[in-house]
C-alpha cells in the first residue's frame, strides 16, 4: 500500500520542480528592450567672427561673439537616452578653420561643449531628455557647417 503513495508523492514533487524550473527560466529570458533612434541633420550658416580668437576668449561659449556668427537649433528629445552631435565644416586649404559646438539645456545653461581649434567638433551626452539647443559658433571657419545628430533612447 505504501508503494502507490510513495509514487504519487514522487510524481507531485517532480511536477512542482518542473513548474519552478520553467518559471525561473522564463524570468531570465525576458525580451531585450528595443531602442528607438532619432536622426537628423542640417546646414548651419554663420559668418566668421575672429574677435574671440584674437582676444584669447575662444571656447568661452560664444558669449562675446557677433550674433550673425552663431547658429542655434532647438531640439526636442522624446525620452531618456544618448545624444551624439557632430559638426563638420569644409576646410579646403587646411588652414585650421575653427568652429565651436555647444549643447544648451532648457534653462539656457551650457551642459556640454566641444571647442577644439578645428572645423570638426563632437559632443556625446548620455542621459539626455527634454528640450535642448545645439549652438554652433563660427570663429574662423567657412560660412557653412554640416551638423548631424543621433539620439538613441527607449
Amino acid at each position: 500500500m505504501r508503494r502507490p503513495a510513495i509514487i504519487a508523492a514522487t510524481a507531485a514533487v517532480a511536477g512542482c520542480s518542473v513548474i519552478v524550473a520553467t518559471s525561473a527560466g522564463a524570468a531570465t529570458h525576458k525580451a531585450k528592450p528595443k531602442y528607438k533612434v532619432l536622426k537628423g541633420g542640417y546646414t548651419a550658416t554663420a559668418v566668421p567672427d575672429p574677435t574671440m580668437e584674437a582676444t584669447g576668449l575662444a571656447g568661452m561659449e560664444c558669449a562675446n561673439i557677433d550674433p550673425a556668427s552663431v547658429d542655434n537649433h532647438p531640439l526636442s528629445l522624446p525620452g531618456k537616452g544618448m545624444l551624439k552631435i557632430v559638426l563638420d565644416s569644409p576646410d579646403p586649404a587646411k588652414n585650421k578653420m575653427d568652429w565651436d559646438l555647444h549643447l544648451i539645456d532648457a534653462s539656457g545653461e551650457i551642459i556640454a561643449s566641444s571647442n577644439g581649434g578645428t572645423a570638426h567638433e563632437e559632443i556625446d551626452m548620455p542621459n539626455m531628455k527634454g528640450k535642448v539647443t545645439i549652438r554652433a559658433c563660427n570663429l574662423l571657419g567657412e560660412p557653412t557647417a554640416n551638423i548631424s545628430y543621433v539620439f538613441t533612447y527607449r
